[in-house]
C-alpha cells in the first residue's frame, strides 16, 4: 500500500467484535506500515512484554466466523491459522516495535482513526443517554476503557507513581473527552472504611502540619525528612508511632501517600513522585 492514505480509508480497516475493544487485524495492519504480516506477527513473539492481552488478541473461531458473516474481511476458509488483532495501543506499539518511517508517519493517520471510531460510538452513547441525565452502560463501558488509556498515558508522560493523584488526573481526562465523571460517579456507592486516612478527631493536628509545612517550604517540592523536621521543631503532635526516626519518617511517607490528592484547609497533598530516588510532595493552593 503505497498511495497516501486517508483517515476514513484507515477507520474502514476496524473492527468491531462482542466484547472486544475495536481493532484492527494483522494483514490490514501490516498492508497500512508496509510489512509482511507474518513480520508483524513476529514483531510481537519477539516482544510479549510489549504485546499483553489487551495489546494483540487471536480471534477465536467464533469471531473469525462473525467477521466472514459481516463481510468486513476475506478471511479465508482454507487459512490454517486464525488472525490477530491489534487494538489502539497495540497499533500505536507495532509502530514503535518497527520504527519505519512508514509506521511511524502512518501511526498518526491510524490513532486519528481510533478517535473518530470512538467519536462515532460516543455519540451513540450520548444518543442514547437514559432519561434523566442517567448514564448508559454503554457510555459507561466507554468511559472506563477511556480511563484505563488515560492512567497509562499520565504515568508514561508525567512520571507520577502516586495512585491518587494519578486517578486525579486520568479522571479529568475522561471527563472531558467522554463527559463522563467517572470518580463523581462512583464514590457514592463507596462506603468509608474505618481506620483510613486521618481521623475526625486527627483533623486539627494535620491542619496544624499543612499550615507550618507551607510557612517553611510554600508549594516547593519537598521530602519526609524535611516535612519530619518541620513536625519536630513546631512540636506538632502527628501520631507517627514509636521507634527510631526513620521509622516515624517511614510513616510519614505511607500518610502523605495515602491523603496525596486530598485538602487540607486550603491547600492540596500532592505527591510527585521520587525525585532521586525519594518520595517527594508538593502543597497546592486550592482557595479559601
Amino acid at each position: 500500500m503505497n498511495k497516501e492514505l486517508t483517515v476514513q480509508e484507515i477507520r474502514s480497516k476496524i473492527v468491531s467484535l462482542p466484547g472486544r475493544p475495536p481493532a484492527m487485524l494483522d494483514r490490514d495492519l501490516a498492508e497500512i506500515y508496509g510489512t509482511e504480516t507474518k513480520k508483524l506477527n513476529q514483531a510481537v513473539k519477539r516482544n510479549p512484554d510489549r504485546f499483553p492481552e489487551d495489546f494483540c488478541f487471536q480471534l477465536t473461531e467464533n469471531e473469525v466466523e462473525i467477521l466472514r458473516s459481516q463481510s468486513v474481511t476475506a478471511i479465508s476458509p482454507m487459512s490454517r491459522t486464525r488472525p490477530h488483532a491489534f487494538p489502539r495501543e497495540g497499533c500505536n506499539m507495532m509502530s514503535a516495535c518497527l520504527e519505519t518511517p512508514v509506521a511511524v508517519g502512518r501511526s498518526v493517520f491510524i490513532m486519528r482513526a481510533f478517535s473518530a471510531a470512538e467519536a462515532e460510538t460516543l455519540r451513540h452513547c450520548h444518543s442514547d443517554t437514559a432519561p434523566g441525565g442517567q448514564i448508559t452502560g454503554e457510555r459507561f463501558d466507554l468511559s472506563v476503557k477511556r480511563f484505563k488509556v488515560a492512567l497509562e498515558a499520565v504515568k508514561l508522560t508525567t512520571g507520577l507513581r502516586n495512585g491518587a493523584e494519578v486517578r486525579r488526573m486520568a479522571n479529568e481526562i475522561t471527563r472531558d473527552t467522554t463527559g463522563v465523571d467517572l470518580m463523581a460517579f462512583i464514590l457514592p456507592y463507596c462506603s468509608p472504611v474505618s481506620g483510613q486516612g486521618v481521623t475526625e478527631g486527627e483533623d486539627e493536628v494535620m491542619n496544624s502540619f499543612v499550615v507550618a509545612w507551607w510557612d517553611r517550604h510554600a508549594g516547593n517540592t519537598v521530602t519526609s525528612r524535611q516535612l519530619y523536621q518541620v513536625i519536630t521543631d513546631n512540636k506538632i503532635p502527628l501520631n507517627l508511632g514509636t521507634g527510631s526516626k526513620r521509622s516515624q519518617k517511614t510513616r510519614l511517607s505511607r500518610l502523605l501517600t495515602k491523603m496525596s490528592g486530598q485538602q487540607v484547609g486550603t491547600c492540596r497533598i500532592v505527591g510527585v513522585g521520587k525525585c532521586k530516588g525519594v518520595l517527594c510532595w508538593e502543597l497546592e493552593k486550592v482557595g479559601k
